[in-house]
């Protein structure tokens, strides 16, 4: 039954705050109806609609400009074990366990035909834009522009948001995806071909918040083409392909590799980096990514496989080519699927069929034992070229990386799953030959 608050107030001075709910009622009080006091009446309704969660709730503000509250957190334990190689050439890794996520904002309507979302990240230590941008237009009506801090359009990894993504991190060769960074995007959806276009230029800096510039910051001009020529039932039977390239020149003269600020184990940024990865300071005057990809799914089975390069045309060497591909498979044990977004070539959310808990999301269903899903994933990065520049202890950089990755994913609702993940690393280091590690990590994961 809706809440109905009403407040006495100036004359002439009303609001029209409201969160979206059941529907109002039909007669007003009558207190509301004297036009007398009507001008001096502020009201505020609850309610909660059939077609989406009553919680967050989107509260009215007006002129069709609407408030959601959204935001996550990851709250991870990771441990390792290393050969003695290992620990003699990286360091002692060690053991960490904080938070991977903290990120808090609110997202809405801005009329018909806008929207906006705002959203920053606490666990780096620091205020952290994550998603922070406006955007007006329709994606499926002659585009969305879109433009402020957000993801640059280019693998399906990277796209995919964190709050779906099957592992605890995404491969280690998505260092190679820009990631979040200032700028101005096109974004168009072909319903019928379901297929979509994002186009984009875009500034990315040093920092964490791409705020500062200095060398390794570059300009980009990033698109990526994307169609599932099979999606049924929301992805449960799907078949997708795309293609992303972006142009980048680099401000100062140079284009680092892994440069964004990182801890050994527990990963801060957008794209994920690698301790054993190391800073590779390239003078270039341009740069060029690459990235195909692939992914299918047949009900609870589903697969995804990509391919980055990387050509850097150093000042006063050879061009220097960089290049890693991943195969990630899952399987759910519990008869769920992934959706995918054709809005923008993504997979999305997973609906739990039977939750352990029943929160807001999951009333009408049967409680059960939640979704179980086992993933694995194979990664091979190779960061090695005789062409790139030596370090500056004049010692070779550059490395190869196989990586076997597994887990197991329980979602105990819609939007609360406890991920385990084990990874088996053997880099290639070229000044100290092949040594091996393992990674055992843990998250608690919670959006709304």
């Amino acid at each position: 039954m809706p809440v109905l608050i009403v407040m006495g107030g100036m004359p002439g001075i009303a609001s029209n705050w409201r969160c979206s709910g059941a529907e109002p009622p039909q007669r007003a009080p009558a207190a509301i109806e004297s036009p007398a006091i009507a001008p001096a009446i502020a009201q505020v309704v609850l309610r909660s609609p059939r077609s989406q969660p009553r919680w967050p709730r989107t509260w009215e503000l007006g002129a069709g400009v609407t408030f959601r509250l959204r935001g996550r957190v990851d709250t991870d334990a990771i441990w390792s074990s290393q050969s003695a190689a290992n620990k003699a050439i990286f360091g002692d890794l060690g053991d960490v366990a904080g938070l991977r996520r903290a990120r808090i904002g609110a997202e809405g309507e801005l009329g018909s035909y806008g929207r906006y979302v705002a959203e920053i990240d606490l666990a780096p230590g620091t205020v952290v834009p994550r998603d922070v941008y406006a955007a007006l237009g329709s994606r499926q009506a002659g585009g969305e522009g879109q433009f402020g801090h957000f993801r640059e359009p280019f693998s399906l990894e990277g796209g995919t948001s964190a709050r779906f993504f099957a592992f605890m991190e995404r491969s280690p060769v998505n260092l190679l995806d820009p990631s979040r960074n200032w700028g101005l995007g096109f974004y168009r959806e072909n319903l019928d071909a379901n297929s979509a276009l994002g186009l984009g230029v875009f500034h990315a800096g040093t920092d964490a918040g791409d705020f500062q510039g200095g060398d390794g910051s570059t300009v980009g001009f990033t698109g990526r083409l994307t169609t599932a020529p099979v999606n049924e039932r929301d992805g449960a039977q799907l078949l997708h392909f795309g293609i992303a390239l972006s142009e980048r020149v680099p401000e100062h003269g140079f284009i680092n590799i892994n440069q964004q600020p990182r801890s050994p184990l527990l990963e801060l940024g957008d794209s994920s980096t690698s301790p054993f990865v190391p800073v590779i300071r390239i003078p270039a005057s341009f740069q060029q990514l690459i990235n195909v990809q692939f992914a299918a799914a047949n009900g609870p089975v589903w697969t995804q496989a990509e391919w980055y390069g990387s050509l850097i045309d150093q000042t006063g060497g050879g061009l220097v080519f960089f290049r890693g591909c991943h195969v990630d498979c899952g399987w759910f044990l519990t008869g769920e699927h992934r959706s995918y977004d054709s809005s923008n070539g993504t997979f999305g959310a997973v609906r739990v069929n039977r939750p352990f808990l029943l929160g807001p999301a999951g009333r009408g269903r049967t409680r059960g034992y939640g979704a179980w899903e086992l993933v694995a994933r194979f990664t091979f990065l190779d960061f090695v070229d005789s062409d790139t520049p030596l370090g500056p202890d004049g010692q070779k950089l550059g490395i190869q990386q196989p990586q076997s990755t597994f887990g197991v994913n329980w979602y105990l609702a819609d939007r609360m799953r406890l991920m385990i993940n084990y990874s088996y690393v053997m880099p290639n280091e070229q000044n100290s030959g092949t040594s091996a590690a393992s990674i055992y990590g843990t998250r608690l994961a919670v959006y709304w």
